[in-house]
């Protein structure tokens, strides 16, 4: 049954639930999609094609089913569904620019299984195609044409660059002069075989590289445009997107502390006479890839039989420590009377207490000794 819906965006087309798909099937844990891509196919500007896919369950209970397409064109009817026995969702594209485009529908289930289905499709005017990549002259003169026209990074981790790579070729039957390549944002830089300004002769061609370096947990949509003398497309611009994401790895801040004797307690002795002082000097690092807020440090004397005191110094309040940054205070012992003094974190005495926002280990003691002659 076909279904058609006239509106000011154009024709609206709901074909039957499996075209567009390739006859195959994809699995993710007990979950199975009736496709494992979806192949929209040439679709005029302003109109949109959708494509059902059944979703059906294998297993024994229900399955909460989260979705997200990403690329620019793609949709999807529902962000979420509960599937008992079998579900149906539409994707829909449509394309408002000429060229193909790519894109995923990311499928996330409550037990933490993913997948993704790819998604592509192209866009063209009324009766017409974009096909920009084809080797034949389009006539006289220099003629430029870049493979592919668009090109989707996806999911990338933030601060961390990724590189594609397109070819730009000289269909015409003069030398093209190529004078610029001018990003649209910082988070695009290029690279490789072109680099303006570059003569490419008929029928030859370089190689330009694109990187995307993310800064932002953000969409980024942005073009690459090449500036040539090309009469017909003096500027040619090339479509990219990308979406940076904090792929973290242990996703925490970790502390660790270094008392330059043993990198959990100081087991030395600080040694000192009556008149005397023994400073040393500790050092507080995070080895995570978050943030680690040091809130406070203080020590805590012997309060039964104290004959020396353990002070702080060089702390100045709570600091924040990016990842792999470090910070450092000291601890010092001065004796009252000939005396040992012992650690004793049971009954909290001679001991220092490092206060952070680690998880598991937000209170870091230190337990201190000292012996004075």
């Amino acid at each position: 049954m076909l279904f058609l819906l006239v509106g000011c965006v154009g024709l609206t087309t709901v074909p039957s639930k499996d075209a567009g798909t390739d006859g195959s099937s994809s699995t993710v844990g007990a979950l199975e999609i009736n496709a494992s891509a979806l192949e929209f196919g040439d679709v005029e500007l302003d109109t949109t094609v959708s494509r059902e896919l059944t979703l059906s369950n294998t297993g024994g209970s229900s399955i909460s089913v989260e979705l997200d397409v990403q690329g620019d064109g793609f949709s999807v009817s529902t962000e979420s569904v509960s599937v008992g026995t079998e579900s149906i969702i539409t994707v829909d594209f449509t394309p408002r620019t000429e060229g193909p485009y790519d894109g995923t529908l990311d499928v996330l289930l409550d037990a933490g299984d993913t997948l993704a289905l790819p998604l592509s499709g192209n866009g063209v005017t009324e009766g017409g195609d974009t096909d920009t990549d084809t080797d034949e002259p389009s006539g006289p003169g220099p003629n430029i044409t870049v493979s592919p026209s668009r090109y989707s990074f996806g999911r990338v981790d933030l601060e961390t660059p990724t590189t594609t790579t397109f070819t730009v070729t000289n269909n015409g039957d003069e030398d093209l002069l190529v004078s610029d390549v001018v990003t649209s944002a910082g988070v695009w830089t290029t690279g490789g075989t072109l680099r303006p300004p570059q003569v490419i002769s008929p029928g030859s061609n370089k190689l330009l590289e694109v990187s995307f370096t993310p800064t932002a947990a953000t969409t980024y949509t942005g073009s690459v445009s090449i500036v040539s003398d090309d009469p017909d497309q003096p500027t040619l611009a090339v479509s990219v997107d990308g979406e940076g994401v904090d792929l973290c790895d242990i996703c925490s801040p970790l502390i660790d502390v270094d008392t330059g004797a043993d990198p959990y307690a100081i087991t030395d002795f600080f040694y000192t006479s009556f008149t005397g002082t023994d400073t040393r000097t500790v050092t507080i690092r995070n080895l995570g890839d978050e943030d680690l807020v040091v809130s406070n440090v203080s020590v805590n004397n012997d309060f039964l039989a104290s004959s020396g005191t353990f002070t702080i110094g060089s702390w100045t309040g709570a600091v924040t420590l990016p990842p792999y940054g470090s910070d450092s205070f000291t601890i010092s012992f001065r004796a009252t009377g000939a005396c040992v003094e012992v650690g004793q974190a049971s009954i909290d005495m001679n001991v220092v207490h490092i206060l952070s926002n680690d998880p598991s280990a937000g209170d870091w003691v230190i337990e201190l000794s000292g012996l004075a002659l």
